[in-house]
């Protein structure tokens, strides 16, 4: 008989019943062990107690941590060009997945973005060594040499660099990457030159006449293109003329096997140019669009469709998207020139693409032509060419609507490290209209919003604050439900449940029959630009210089 019971608590989709020796256990997937002891038993017992188990613990419950899912998020983070979003998930995905293997390539993929797409290499190498330290049996250990090789290269430390790419050749002997590690051992081994050389990296300059790509239409099956004056289709890459259109009628175009049809006319491309014959306006879909447009075949047997124009003709369809064209000049030209950094930061990461940017909020809202203002073309105009640098490159310029008094750390939302989106006290939001908000709801409605979008609880019991960052955001959200405990960041919570409701992270939360009360400030992730910031330093007098140097600490405006 079982003289010393013990309880196990949890959640899991797999439960075990095992016998050592005189010790009962039980081992799972996700249910912990609180106390385990020496037990006596008999066959019976056994049977009894198998029994008891079967019945009682549900398997496959649904409350073990998708990291699946989680994954393909983060790879749509990235995808989009979402940077700092992408870190946060991937750290979320190496905190919580069980699997070595995921948690290791969760960290390489960090390590990845902060060398390539932040243009951190000492945080890239850390993130690199974290995988080879800590899963030396990983398969991406191989990569982690390799790309810790590359970077030590590039800073001239030739001798760790050619540690990691030995170390690659030993773990890799027949990778992809072979050659090159072969070829970067050579070159580490009798470097180019030991005498220290300098590099002259010119300043950075807007070309007058730098285009930009902007996804408006993504794996469309039909569209209608029409245009005001004589327009033509042509060929991508020749740029031969293949049909010349009328105005003012709409030329509908489909997918027709391996070739794109216009019309009747079946054209044997992957990819087509259509721009109007003079200075006409495009319209796609009944949507107008300066420019040309270009018609690619992508791999779902779909149509992308890329607006291909000016940076600053962009700015015109962006600036009165992301902010009220009616507002100040001044706010007016702060967001001017943190669209146009934010464009040239993402087209300077777009080689591998197609096109720079997306027409959504996955990059900045762009409404095409007709949503053009006067006043806010006026602040794209008068700013021409300004552009926010940092150690001479664009900055990655990341604003929100408003900051509730205080801006964040771009690290205390999404773990990435970036060293002008630092918070800061920001008195000018508090000043704007409607800066407070509450809101009230109920535990059920909680729990049905989190699973519809794939984090699975069950009732839940209680919602509070696991950690608040340095400004009095909530970092990290505990909840406890019938399937055990979960922790989400608190962005991640917020975006969740429904960001629109709860509008900030800057909350406090009180229980009370089943509901809980939000009591918050501002609006948006607060990491970079407040625009109600903005508006109110405008309304004080203060210049876009002032406001951009205020959001943006240590940048310069070139």
């Amino acid at each position: 008989m079982i003289i010393a019971p013990f309880r196990v608590t949890g959640r899991g989709n797999r439960t075990r019943l095992m016998i050592c020796s005189d010790t009962l256990l039980v081992q799972s997937s996700g249910f912990r062990v609180l106390h385990q002891r020496k037990v006596m038993f008999r066959k019976s017992a056994i049977i009894c107690l198998s029994l008891f188990w079967f019945l009682i613990i549900p398997l496959g419950n649904g409350y073990a941590y998708d990291a699946g899912q989680a994954m393909k998020v983060a790879d749509g983070y990235l995808k989009r060009g979402l940077y700092l979003e992408a870190i946060g998930a991937y750290q979320d995905i190496a905190d919580n997945s069980d699997v070595c293997e995921i948690r290791a390539r969760s960290i390489l993929r960090i390590g990845d973005i902060y060398s390539y797409f932040l243009n951190n290499h000492d945080l890239a190498l850390e993130k690199y060594s974290i995988v080879k330290e800590k899963y030396p049996g990983s398969g991406y250990v191989g990569n982690a040499c390799f790309n810790s090789g590359m970077i030590l290269c590039e800073k001239r430390e030739y001798k760790k660099a050619l540690e990691q790419f030995r170390m690659y050749l030993e773990r890799c002997p027949q990778g992809i990457r072979r050659r090159t590690a072969e070829f970067m051992v050579e070159t580490c081994s009798r470097p180019p030159s030991m005498i220290e050389r300098k590099d002259k990296v010119g300043a950075f300059e807007v070309s007058p006449d730098e285009k930009i790509r902007i996804l408006i239409v993504e794996g469309g099956k039909e569209i209608g293109i029409s245009c005001s004056i004589p327009f033509v289709v042509k060929d991508f890459e020749k740029r031969d003329t293949l049909l010349r259109l009328l105005p003012g009628r709409i030329a509908v175009i489909r997918i027709h096997g391996r070739a794109i049809k216009v019309d009747d006319a079946v054209l044997p491309y992957d990819s087509l140019v259509i721009l109007p014959s003079g200075k006409g306006i495009l319209k796609v879909n009944g949507k107008s669009y300066r420019g040309e447009v270009r018609i690619q075949k992508n791999a779902d047997d779909g149509m992308n469709v890329i607006n291909v124009l000016g940076l600053e003709e962009y700015l015109y369809g962006v600036v009165p998207k992301e902010m009220s064209p009616r507002w100040s000049m001044e706010a007016l030209k702060a967001q001017a020139i943190v669209a146009r950094s934010y464009a040239l930061y993402q087209k300077g990461k777009s080689g591998d693409r197609d096109y720079d940017l997306y027409s959504t909020t996955y990059s900045q809202v762009y409404g095409g032509h007709d949503v053009e203002f006067r006043w806010s073309n006026m602040a794209v105009d008068e700013t021409r060419g300004k552009v926010l640098l940092y150690n001479g490159r664009p900055v990655l310029t990341y604003f929100h609507s408003n900051s509730g008094g205080k801006t964040e750390d771009a690290k205390n939302v999404w773990t990435a490290d970036i060293p002008y989106l630092k918070g800061i006290p920001d008195s000018y939001s508090a000043k704007a209209p409607k800066y407070l908000w509450t809101l009230s709801l109920g535990l059920d409605e909680i729990r049905k919003a989190l699973n519809k979008h794939g984090v699975d609880v069950g009732d839940i019991y209680e919602v509070t604050p696991a950690e608040v960052s340095p400004s009095g955001r909530v970092a990290r959200v505990r909840i406890l439900h019938s399937g055990g405990e979960t922790i989400l960041t608190g962005n991640n919570f917020r975006i969740k449940v429904d960001p629109t409701m709860i509008k900030s992270t800057l909350f406090t939360m009180t229980g009370n029959g089943g509901r809980i009360r939000f009591e918050g400030r501002g609006y948006g992730h607060g990491v970079g630009l407040s625009q109600w910031g903005a508006y109110m330093m405008a309304k004080e007098g203060y210049s876009y210089r002032d406001i951009l140097k205020h959001y943006y600490p240590g940048i310069e405006i070139r």
